[in-house]
């Protein structure tokens, strides 16, 4: 019927707000024409607004036309008018104290304010209303040196399991029939797509209807039984972060920085960049090896105690390049994206890249108990702490260093650090690990090592111990780019360690080996608590641990904090 929909896309305002709230003024008409209509009316005890705005569009001709008509000649090219009068529409809808929008056309849903919105509505009804058994398709993204998203569809409803995700990957999108109803095709990510097949199309009665449908489905629990890969991170509204970047500047003010850290919120190798706080052609500019949450206090500010939060979000950290010899401009992070901040309260809120965030409870309780009551902490000999891991020659402390000096002093080690060794069919540029040893029991052990810092490069440490381990294990070609890097390396012990690593994967086993995930940190500081380690950092290890131990069964893997020793070079540009 002409007056029922097939398919329609739903967005949840965030709880207290009315429709002018939800308006971005900016980009729609606000006086009534010829091509611009409100209407307001009610259906079911619902009140109702909708605006229509028409806009015709004049379009360039496409590429492939100008193509045809560059070999055209004598008043043969073909020119035609093109342009489209299409309208776009957004009807919003009060229920229960809280306000649907339905966008229309091509234009409809930039009219509305996105911040004002639930970002996780869509996502949360469809896990909770479809259940895990009648998907259709799924994306997530895997978060460690570099954000990948992945994208499954298959060509049948199935259990999720059949998707084959990892514990690593974040669900971040679901489409699957509602349980209740297989013409019913619901799609979540940010908003909800409502699709229906057959004669019983969306009325008005219907859509009203599922709004209690879907606001109950909004707020259930359900899908933490059903889709463990989904964010335990909720993005909190403009009040709370209002609150929470009060506490944060509170903090910072009075230097209590037990809790928060600066980190540059992406990964970039710590060979091939310094920092720098300014960037000014006619001051000089200090160069940092690596940044600290101290410097706020003792390089950024002159007063830290009068700092704003605008004063955080205007500075930038500047990457100096080493091998162009400058800092690079079009580099750069706000210091307020480089913060890294845990505060609990009633509940437990982090910041990282800017957003703050609310930890789930239940999750966050999981991570502490993993870090407190399963991970086991090892304290390395003494005969290998407080290694000088400085380059005065480059300006830098490198993790090379630490290891290059640890195989010298252990004579049962070999380093594996920059081996440039290859997985399959892939490019030569992998590692087996940082350093390999055999212990006094006589057991292999593979460690993996990374200066202690922000979330994104203690991350990238675990995720690659993960890959790693799991490579060694069942992928003949690395097994052989290993077992040649022994023969080749000239180690006095290099027949003792191919005892240790056998020719093909059906002979090695998880339990034969020992995985140590080693953190180095500067002397002078206070020796890290695991449990300060960024919340993202402690799940990434949560989930390589579970990974190496009860999938691929190595017999142990433990953290070690390294005390070693740094300077923090400096230099002026």
């Amino acid at each position: 019927m002409d007056n029922e929909l097939g398919q329609i896309s739903l967005y949840l305002s965030k709880k207290g707000k009315i429709f002018s709230d939800l308006i971005d003024v900016e980009k729609m008409p606000q006086v009534e024409s010829d091509s611009f209509k409100v209407r307001s009316f009610e259906v079911g005890g619902c009140h109702c607004e909708f605006y229509c705005h028409q806009i015709k569009s004049d379009l360039s001709p496409p590429p492939w036309l100008d193509f045809i008509n560059s070999q055209l000649e004598g008043g043969s090219e073909i020119n035609f008018t093109i342009s489209s009068l299409r309208p776009s529409g957004l009807l919003l809808v009060m229920k229960n104290d809280r306000v649907f929008a339905a966008a229309f056309g091509t234009r409809g849903r930039s009219w509305l304010k996105k911040n004002l919105f639930e970002p996780d509505f869509g996502i949360k009804v469809a896990m909770n209303l479809c259940g895990n058994q009648e998907v259709r398709q799924a994306k997530s993204s895997v978060h460690s040196n570099t954000t990948k998203m992945i994208d499954r569809q298959l060509s049948k409803p199935s259990d999720a399991f059949d998707f084959g995700m990892s514990e690593t990957e974040l669900l971040s999108y679901l489409s699957a029939h509602h349980s209740d109803d297989k013409k019913v095709t619901l799609q979540g990510k940010n908003n909800l797509t409502v699709k229906v097949v057959g004669d019983d199309k969306i009325n008005w009665e219907r859509l009203i209807s599922n709004f209690n449908e879907y606001l109950e489905a909004y707020n259930s629990e359900a899908y933490k039984d059903l889709f463990p890969n989904y964010p335990n991170l909720s993005p909190v509204s403009e009040e709370v972060k209002n609150e929470l970047d009060e506490k944060l500047l509170k903090l910072i003010q009075v230097e209590d920085f037990s809790k928060i850290h600066l980190a540059i919120p992406e990964f970039i190798p710590d060979d091939e960049y310094s920092f720098s706080y300014s960037n000014s052609d006619k001051r000089e500019n200090k160069i940092f090896s690596h940044i600290s949450v101290d410097d706020l206090a003792i390089v950024v500010f002159k007063d830290i105690s009068k700092i704003s939060l605008s004063s955080l979000s205007r500075k930038n950290i500047y990457a100096y390049s080493h091998d162009q010899n400058k800092i690079l401009s079009y580099k750069n992070w706000s210091l307020y994206e480089c913060l890294v901040a845990e505060i609990a309260d009633e509940s437990c809120y982090v910041l990282s890249n800017g957003e703050w965030r609310k930890v789930d409870d239940d999750f966050y309780e999981t991570i502490n108990n993993f870090i407190n009551k399963e991970l086991k902490e090892v304290d390395i000999s003494n005969s290998y702490k407080n290694i000088d891991i400085s380059c005065g020659k480059l300006k830098q402390n490198r993790e090379e260093n630490f290891n290059q000096k640890y195989c010298d002093l252990n004579p049962d080690s070999i380093k594996f650090d920059q081996a440039k060794l290859q997985i399959g069919g892939g490019r030569k540029d992998k590692e087996f690990c940082d350093i390999f040893e055999i212990d006094s029991q006589g057991k292999g052990n593979i460690i993996h090592v990374k200066k202690y810092g922000g979330c994104s490069s203690i991350n990238y440490l675990f995720s690659q111990a993960r890959f790693y381990c799991e490579s060694f294990l069942v992928d003949p070609k690395f097994i052989e780019q290993i077992r040649n890097y022994i023969e080749k390396s000239g180690h006095l012990q290099k027949n003792l360690f191919l005892d240790h690593i056998k020719e093909i994967p059906e002979e090695i086993f998880g339990t034969d080996y020992s995985v140590g995930l080693w953190l180095l940190y500067d002397k002078t500081k206070i020796k890290p608590d695991k449990n300060s380690l960024p919340l993202m950092a402690k799940y990434e290890l949560k989930m390589t641990y579970e990974r190496l131990r009860r999938v691929l069964k190595y017999s142990n893997v433990s953290l070690s904090m390294v005390p070693v020793k740094v300077i923090n070079f400096t230099t002026s540009k």
